[in-house]
């Protein structure tokens, strides 16, 4: 009888566990449609000067809202084809060989990438603001962290010529001390390249890119791709320009993603540990890394939360408590880790830079709408509050309060204005085919003034071809990412009969939690796409997945049909 007991309730953990997966991946399977009509109605292409260069970089989106043209669809089934016929060709090469191949590949384009641009220096303020500081502690001049450097522009030819736009560090890190982590890689690539060698930050982002498609290779595997699904994830990754130019973003996003999933890779390696202290090395590992990724990228917080809820669910079918409270304890770590830059850079400095501008301050930027702006993206409303009260923390947090209350009583009482606003915010965001990575790619001087093989890819006809199949491209993969979902899906209510693996619960659930966290949190949150293509590329091994469901029902090869990805 205690055995029988035991067998039934591990049942209903174990259906639970199921039960919530599935309610996740019926939303995911929603939003990930909902984003599929957004890509099929709009098409957003920044306004911006007929030449190259950081000058003709604006913000500002032209929404292309209509039908879907017959070119356009032909376009998304001619690519179908193409795809569908290369992945078919590499099923038939072995798993090692095509990792290696597609590793070599994403690292090679992306250096040619960089090497063509020569960036000399980058116009991006944070980067600027961020390689400024880094630039200090590594020359060990401090005082430029003192409340009084270059408070008024007179004062010296030294602040006559650093950029208007750039505040002193002690400004800065005032406005936002969270940004003492990610200036931290900018201290550790200037000891090594120097601090304004913007092309050895950007390949150590390709580096870190090229780990970055690794990582999500063995979440690919252990959500349960086989050749003809590692085959497609290559394919889809191989192809996929903005994260081949990712790299050229000088900003540790890239850096941050990359190692935080790859802390994520390494926590599922703790459900097939053979012995518990195997398991716990590699839940408080995993951790400590994603707590190094998230102190280079506050935001991808929301990755290591999707590792709690996906060990949750492992932890809730297997009823090994004791896993979760290592994954909480290891958790409860990371996340201090993350808290230490700033008390460091105080120490080293001998400053203090307050509490900054409140989180909630980017909920209001995230729901603002200005006339000659973005719906939802940056204008100067934090910054002016932040010096209308002196600083104050309650004060600002209090008017971010009430603006968040005003907008969403005025949603509540006008829901087409609500619908306007998040369709256009969430178009910006999700069905912007570039990722602003072409933007980014030009937002700085270059060497030979971007000319060649740059000034046709970003300028004039070159740049209108590669958008369009970058737009093609979107679309498609969302739509192999929604079959992908829903396979699971099925797949997941069908598993009753033969329970899921530990890790592969775990993967599954954390690829949904974190694109649902993601989506969430800038629904909300500051918009800019270049922040959402790090939760747009973890659709990648559900699209691998949704590609290999769909080459299931054509006749395949007896190898594609029996053998399994490796573990």
């Amino acid at each position: 009888m205690p055995d029988e007991s035991r067998h039934k309730a591990k049942g209903i953990c174990a259906a639970i566990s199921r039960w919530l997966l599935t309610v996740a991946l019926g939303l995911q399977a929603a939003i990930v449609a909902l984003l599929l009509v957004l890509s099929l109605i709009f098409t957003c292409v920044f306004k911006r000067g007929n030449s190259v260069g950081a000058a003709n970089i604006t913000e500002r989106v032209d929404y292309h809202f209509r039908a879907p043209s017959f070119t356009f669809i032909g376009g998304c089934i001619l690519l179908f084809m193409v795809l569908m016929c290369i992945i078919y060709g590499i099923a038939q090469i072995k798993q090692r060989r095509t990792l290696v191949f597609l590793l070599a590949f994403v690292m090679i384009t992306q250096i040619l990438w960089i090497a063509a641009l020569e960036l000399t220096s980058y116009g991006y303020p944070d980067s600027q603001s961020l390689i400024d500081g880094a630039d200090a502690l590594i020359n060990g001049d401090l005082p430029r962290y003192s409340p009084a450097f270059c408070q008024s522009r007179t004062q010296s030819e030294l602040c006559m010529a650093r950029p208007h736009a750039v505040p002193s560090p002690h400004a800065y890190f005032s406005y936002y001390p969270f940004q003492t982590g990610p200036m931290l890689w900018y201290v550790f690539a200037g000891s090594i390249f120097g601090s304004h060698n913007i092309i050895a930050f950007q390949i150590l982002n390709a580096f870190a890119i090229t780990g970055l498609v690794a990582a999500l290779w063995r979440l690919g595997t252990l959500i349960g791709l086989d050749d003809a699904g590692h085959a497609a994830l290559a394919t889809l990754l191989a192809t996929c320009v903005p994260l081949l130019m990712f790299a050229t973003f000088v900003y540790p996003n890239a850096v941050g993603f990359s190692i935080t999933v790859a802390g994520v890779a390494l926590i599922a390696q703790a459900f097939r540990a053979q012995h518990a202290w195997q398991c716990v090395l590699a839940l408080v590992g995993g951790f400590l890394v994603c707590g190094i990724g998230v102190i280079l990228k506050s935001t991808f917080i929301i990755l290591m939360l999707a590792a709690i809820i996906g060990i949750a669910l492992v932890v809730i079918a297997n009823r090994k408590w004791w896993q979760g409270v290592a994954a909480i304890a290891s958790f409860g770590g990371a996340y201090m880790l993350t808290k230490l830059p700033v008390r460091i850079i105080e120490h080293i400095t001998h400053q203090d830079f307050g509490n900054g501008i409140p989180m909630l301050s980017w909920i209001t930027l995230g729901l603002n709408e200005r006339e000659g702006t973005t719906p939802g993206w940056w204008t100067g409303i934090p910054l002016r509050t932040f010096h209308e009260t002196h600083g104050n923390y309650a004060q600002q947090s209090q008017v971010a309060k009430e603006f968040i209350r005003e907008r969403m009583q005025h949603f509540a009482q006008d829901p087409g204005d609500a619908v306007h606003f998040f369709s256009e915010k969430l178009a910006s965001e999700w069905a912007e085919p570039t990722f602003m990575t072409s933007l980014y790619s030009q937002y700085g001087s270059s060497a030979h003034g971007f000319t060649g093989l740059p000034q046709w890819i970003l300028s004039g006809t070159g740049a209108a071809r590669l958008t369009s199949y970058e737009n093609i491209a979107q679309t498609v993969l969302y739509a192999f990412a929604l079959a992908g979902v829903i396979a699971m899906l099925i797949s997941g209510v069908r598993s009753a009969a033969r329970p899921m693996e530990d890790a592969t619960i775990f993967a599954r659930t954390f690829l949904c939690a974190a694109f649902l966290g993601g989506f969430l949190c800038y629904l909300f949150w500051e918009a800019k796409g270049i922040y959402t293509l790090p939760f747009y590329l973890l659709l990648f091994p559900l699209a691998a997945y949704g590609v290999q469901t769909i080459m299931c029902c054509v006749p395949r090869s007896p190898r594609l049909r029996s053998k399994k990805a490796p573990a």
